[in-house]
């Protein structure tokens, strides 16, 4: 129920809040300057973006300092806030050294200071760093102040991910409903800023005060969902305007199913409110798209870009917002995840933005970065149940077209990262290798997906049986409901390449077992950490949360204990290197005695430089009722032997392998060889 005095007090006492309670400010004087909170983000190898704000206008001098009681300033930046924006101030930082700590703060004019935040620089692109960075996403007000990040400062990131649903335009207990932006775009504006603000504040004097830790201690990149934009008509801004604009269209009319009118709600003042408050309070650049070609994506606020993180890990962050096609409804106002889904003109990402990241990727695969990382706000795997919002559910034909472009290219180590589904998950990432026959899935090699959270939001709480039993037996259904709607069931396969140390909370077995349960947590506030080693081989994913609370009871983070780890898993880098040396095969030979055809395969480094091991021949392509005898092993349903640990320059080894041929056809296969743990 909404609590009218509880409303009425939290802004009657905002400004208390907001003058004592920020990263440790001091106040002063009487009228001194106060200031909400501070936040950098968007950091390159040389550059991050610097946001605060104030209570009231202040002019302010951004310090970057190399050290933490400001010593050695490096650099600062003049600037002031004012009533326009909200007295937000954002600034960009440049001419920074790459893969460097940074202290920052902003001074007032009557020398009050605001708390201090930190970023990290971006190691330069051909420097081999250890990379460690956090992500999750949906922080709604009903949730705070958010005790699953209670802690996350001292978890040594170098910057942390947030991937969407950064607030919620919904009610709380302590905050009204946003205004509609279509009837009342002004007094919206005002409604989400005040949401954003609500989620840098705390409940009580005294208390976290909601995301702001998370915000200073880690520089971040943040990405749009769909209660950024209102979770109506403008979660689709590649949908038609409709009259007036803004308004939208019948979403059950199929004329409407991909956007042919010429007309978009990414233009509308609806929207743009929304992205105006969003990028008010978000440590983002700013800049706009040119693409005349494509009137879909002209002139739109550019929220995509990509980021190298040293030599091994390069991060991908996408915008599947503001180009989408309208979410597909009945007549009755249901989604309607059917045969209209399966329409090839519809698009999430937008022609402009899929070519960019087609080719983002085929750039890190030609420059040998290891780990592709793709922050995207919708899940990519197929899960059971989709909603119209999701790739599966309402977007088949682009979400196909992208895998196999991956798959097809041999783009190896894509790791996407979302959230929004409400519930920790990792799975594997299925497609149709033809179009045309929808019982030809396959997984993606070496591909897969991490859904984490949410930081604070419905769903978990429904589960308030937390124990290993109720859990395992949860997990368990909804595998067996998956198997039988032949999904691919949630959780990384046993034999997934380079899969080794699993943990999960509650199961000692965990890496002996590998069941979807260590790789499932539905009843949790949670995020998740991923670590790339100095020498790129081995990616280690954990998971930390706290058990799930219900809504409106805002418990601090002390009330309900410490993150605790719930899962992790590890997955050694594996390189297909058939390019890099060459295979040659004799005929094969039958035995009578052992019923089996012999032959010799001889693999010859023609790199110019040693190949390090292990070292993997896959065989591919064998025809329907051959089978290799003995293989070391399975990767992608293909048999594979192991060859040696290293090869030099121009040797060459010969191994002998035997097939099974009990139909005495023609003999044919493809052989793929791979570097590293398979």
């Amino acid at each position: 129920m909404y609590n009218k005095r509880a409303a009425q007090a939290a802004r009657s006492g905002r400004m208390l809040r907001f003058t004592a309670l920020f990263s440790g400010l001091a106040i002063t004087a009487l009228g001194a300057t106060s200031f909400s909170g501070v936040g950098a983000g968007d950091m390159t190898s040389g550059s991050a973006i610097l946001w605060t704000r104030t209570v009231a206008d202040a002019t302010l001098t951004a310090q970057i300092a190399t050290d933490s009681a400001f010593l050695n300033v490096v650099k600062s930046l003049n600037g002031g806030t004012t009533t326009a924006r909200d007295h937000v101030l954002k600034l960009e930082a440049t001419g920074l050294q790459s893969n460097t700590v940074y202290f920052y703060r902003f001074a007032a004019s009557d020398d009050t200071t605001s708390g201090v935040g930190t970023f990290k620089t971006a190691p330069d692109p051909n420097q081999s760093a250890a990379v460690r960075f956090g992500f999750s996403g949906d922080a709604d007000g009903q949730w705070r102040p958010y005790a699953s990040i209670n802690g996350i400062a001292g978890s040594s990131l170098d910057f942390f991910v947030f991937l969407g649903d950064t607030i919620y335009e919904s009610k709380s207990n302590l905050s009204l409903v946003a205004a509609d932006p279509f009837t009342s775009p002004a007094q919206a504006l005002l409604d989400y800023r005040r949401k954003y603000l609500e989620n840098i504040s705390p409940v009580i004097a005294g208390g976290q005060p909601s995301l702001e830790p998370l915000f200073t201690a880690f520089g971040h990149y943040t990405l749009l969902d769909n209660h950024e934009t209102g979770n109506k008509q403008f979660q689709a801004g590649g949908a038609p305007q409709g009259t007036p604009p803004g308004a939208g269209v019948d979403a059950s009319n199929t004329a409407f199913d991909a956007n042919t009118t010429g007309t978009y709600m990414n233009k509308t003042t609806g929207l743009l409110t929304l992205l105006e408050a969003y990028s008010d309070y978000q440590p983002i650049r700013e800049s706009s798209l040119s693409t005349p070609a494509d009137p879909r994506s002209d002139g739109t606020p550019l929220l995509y870009n990509s980021q190298q993180w040293g030599a091994h890990v390069v991060l991908i962050n996408l915008d599947d917002r503001s180009y989408r096609d309208i979410r597909l409804r009945t007549s009755g106002g249901a989604d309607d995840t059917g045969p209209r889904a399966d329409n090839p003109n519809r698009t999430m990402l937008g022609a402009t933005q899929l070519a960019w990241f087609e080719q983002k990727l085929l750039d890190a695969q030609k420059n040998g970065v290891t780990w592709k990382i793709v922050s995207v706000s919708s899940p990519i795997d197929i899960f059971g149940g989709e909603g119209g919002k999701s790739w599966q559910g309402g977007y088949r034909p682009e979400r196909n077209k992208l895998l196999k472009f991956i798959a097809d290219n041999q783009i190896s180590h894509v790791v996407f990262l979302t959230t929004d589904d409400h519930a920790f998950r990792t799975n594997e990432v299925t497609y149709l290798p033809d179009p045309n026959n929808p019982t030809s899935y396959q997984r993606v090699p070496g591909c897969f997906e991490v859904l984490a959270g949410p930081i604070g939001a419905g769903g978990p709480d429904t589960i308030t049986d937390h124990s290993f039993a109720n859990i395992k037996a949860l997990t368990d259904t909804l595998v067996s409901s998956e198997i039988s709607a032949g999904i691919d069931p949630v959780g990384l396969d046993g034999q997934f390449p380079g899969l080794h140390d699993v943990v999960r909370e509650g199961d000692a077995n965990a890496d002996a077992l590998r069941q979807p349960f260590d790789f499932f947590s539905p009843d949790t506030f949670n995020y998740a950490t991923l670590q790339v080693g100095a020498d790129g081989k081995t990616l280690s994913v954990d998971v930390f949360g706290i058990n799930s609370y219900a809504a409106n009871t805002f418990p601090e983070p002390g009330t309900v204990g410490a993150a605790r780890h719930l899962l992790g898993f590890q997955i050694d880098a594996f390189n297909r290197i058939t390019n890099q040396v060459s295979v040659q095969g004799t005929g094969f030979v039958y035995s009578r005695a052992t019923r089996l055809f012999t032959g010799t395969i001889t693999v010859t480094n023609t790199s110019g430089q040693t190949i390090s091991g292990p070292n993997e021949a896959v065989f591919t392509n064998l025809p329907a009722g051959v089978s290799l005898s003995k293989p070391a092993g399975s990767f992608n349903g293909a048999p594979y032997v192991s060859l040696p640990a290293n090869l030099n320059t121009g040797q060459s080894e010969s191994f002998s392998v035997q097939f099974s041929n009990p139909g005495l056809v023609n003999i044919s296969y493809q052989v793929d060889v791979y570097s590293g743990a398979l």
